[in-house]
């Protein structure tokens, strides 16, 4: 299957906005409900890709979305990656680390995946399961 969206982003921090604003136009199409988290999560997904995965300014962040049965979301970098788990909620609401966490709770699934040096994390949203 081929991507609806293919998104090529500098390892900047304006990473995430320009990710959010590559998929303005497909979230018309959805409901409500699944726009925001779709807008959500590749924000907090580029962001942590940003954040912990890109190498030097000269990378490149890769979003694809996949829209079928359910829209897949892959966001791609050169760096070193990490085990998917169940990250618990963050104690605080300024504190850090809320990605993953709104990764678990808002997506149908997701995974990470790792080769030749580069750390893809994607996730999925099914539009059929309410929450």
């Amino acid at each position: 299957m081929r991507p609806r969206t293919e998104l090529r982003l500098p390892a900047e921090s304006i990473a995430p906005a320009l990710a959010r604003a590559g998929i303005r136009g497909m979230t018309r199409e959805l409901p409500e409900r699944v726009a925001a988290d779709l807008a959500l999560l590749v924000t907090e997904v580029v962001g942590n890709s940003f954040e912990h995965g890109t190498r030097s300014v000269r990378d490149e962040i890769i979003v694809r979305v996949y829209v079928d049965e359910v829209i897949r979301v892959e966001v791609g970098d050169r760096g070193p990656g990490f085990g998917a788990g169940h990250p618990a909620r963050p104690e605080s609401a300024g504190a850090s680390g809320w990605g993953l966490y709104l990764l678990t709770s808002l997506s149908s699934a997701w995974g990470v995946d790792t080769s030749d040096g580069t750390t893809t994390v994607w996730f999925e949203l099914d539009p059929r399961i309410e929450r």
